[in-house]
């Protein structure tokens, strides 16, 4: 599994048709349960544009109409897709807060576009141009888009078909990460049932947790964190006096160095730099020194960011999931909290030191990703956005992990005007480990950012206590 931009998947040349839902003229009421703080943050600071989804080769012909009712029903499914806001405004007019409206299941359709045929740039450019149509403040906040394929040389008919290629887009207000994973495995079932006959009331039963429920908890949660919470206290001290979240470390990587375009995107990458049996092999030392592959990939960052540029700590953000009740396991929402973590690197430290000193560093502060850091932001002034970002997911145990190969299933981000933040998603598969990452647009950026993940990889490497393989070094630039 890879995290990339749609530049980098290979799509086919063939028929592209965009799916919109649609909700009934009245049918939006207004729903009492508020929004998170961090949804609020959200709506504040993002524009139209900005995206994540997936993508997928369904293994199945291509049938307009099942299609349709299979994505109506995973719109009716999740209430989170059928949910949007509304400004609230004062007498004077001024907007001074959101409210949310929601729409009934049975008020949901979805729309198909003409059908448009084209080259594999063609309908790449139809599907970016759709997607970049989403956005926090309207309605649907979910787009879909099919293509078919050209027909294969010797195929006899509609059912010798090679299957055709499906994506999402979505904006994250309704969708993290493990949201797109869930997607593969979920959408797959209900276009097979779709074919098979099932009714539209039986595609859309799912007796799941419902997102809107969780934000209006977690906002009743952020509403207890004072300005004395432990969680503002750790905060503060690591944004420090100026209320900053800290850079990379270097520069020349960190800051555009002027040498990228008005305009430009931020620089994507995707490097295999460990395969499956040297993972695995680096996650058994670690289990025997009671720690886990994450403390691995976390300690050995530090110590390559301590060899490329000397810094003896390295401090950045990490998104955890907050799916902690068995309700919202295989709910679609937003359901990520951020924690600050700080790994110092000792001389001469050895990697048993960096992965104990970065397993103790998240200990640490794990707990803090249940509180909103929004609300954190909010009774501490904060204004700035993180800078240096490092995800990890374990991705095995993902309902239809084990077929993604098969779908070559993706997930997908949007590209990203250039900025001075660095993000790196580390994904650990049936493969191996996988980085994604991005980063100031500019070649000495790329080459920095490039240098950074083959150091990490080389460090990993040893600890295996090997050469590697070929897969180690395989990267993919979008």
């Amino acid at each position: 599994m890879e995290y990339t931009e749609l530049s980098a998947y290979p799509l086919p040349a063939g028929t592209t048709t965009c799916w919109t839902p649609r909700a009934g003229v009245g049918s939006w009421a207004p729903d009492p349960r508020e929004l998170s703080y961090d949804h609020e943050a959200h709506l504040a600071c993002a524009g139209a544009g900005s995206w994540i989804g997936s993508v997928l080769r369904m293994p199945f012909r291509y049938d307009a109409g099942a299609l349709r009712r299979t994505l109506r029903a995973w719109t009716v499914r999740h209430e989170v897709l059928r949910t949007s806001v509304e400004p609230v405004h004062d007498a004077s007019g001024r907007r001074t807060s959101w409210s949310r409206v929601t729409c009934p299941p049975d008020a949901v359709d979805v729309d198909r576009s003409a059908p448009v045929s084209g080259t594999a740039d063609e309908a790449r450019a139809t599907v970016l141009a759709a997607f970049e149509q989403i956005g926090p403040q309207r309605w649907p906040h979910v787009l879909f888009a099919s293509i078919e394929p050209e027909p294969e040389p010797g195929a006899a008919g509609p059912d010798d078909a090679p299957g055709f290629t499906l994506l999402f887009g979505a904006d994250h207000s309704v969708m993290d990460a493990y949201s797109q994973l869930l997607w593969f495995d979920e959408v797959t079932a209900l276009y097979e049932r779709a074919l098979a006959g099932d009714s539209d009331r039986e595609l859309a039963a799912l007796d799941v947790g419902s997102h809107v429920d969780f934000a209006a908890f977690d906002r009743r949660l952020g509403m207890l964190v004072s300005a004395e919470d432990q969680a503002v206290t750790a905060w503060r001290g690591f944004l420090g006096p100026e209320l900053t979240f800290p850079a990379y470390p270097d520069p020349a990587l960190a800051r555009r160095p002027g040498d990228a375009p008005d305009g430009a995107v931020q620089h994507s990458s995707s490097t295999w730099v460990l395969d499956a049996e040297r993972t695995r092999a680096v996650d058994a030392l670690c289990r025997a020194q009671g720690t886990g592959l994450q403390s691995a990939v976390l300690g050995l960052l530090a110590g390559a960011v301590r060899r490329r540029t000397g810094a003896t700590s390295t401090a950045f953000v990490l998104p955890l999931h907050t799916r902690h009740e068995p309700r919202y396991a295989g709910s679609v929402g937003w359901y990520v909290g951020l924690c600050p973590v700080r790994i110092d690197v000792a001389d001469h430290a050895t990697t048993a030191d960096l992965v104990a000193a970065a397993h103790t560093a998240v200990r640490a502060s794990k707990h803090l990703a249940s509180r909103p850091f929004a609300r954190v932001a909010q009774l501490l002034g904060v204004r700035d956005a993180p800078r240096f970002v490092v995800s990890y997911v374990d991705v095995r145990r993902v309902p239809g992990a084990d077929r993604w190969d098969e779908w070559q299933a993706r997930t997908l981000r949007s590209a990203v005007p250039d900025g001075d933040e660095v993000y790196l998603w580390v994904i650990r598969s049936e493969h191996g480990l996988n980085v994604s990452a991005r980063c100031p647009a500019g070649a000495v950026p790329a080459a920095r950012l490039a240098d950074l993940v083959a150091c990490l990889g080389d460090l990993l490497d040893e600890a295996a206590g090997g050469a590697g393989s070929a897969l180690v070094g395989a990267t993919v630039t979008a």
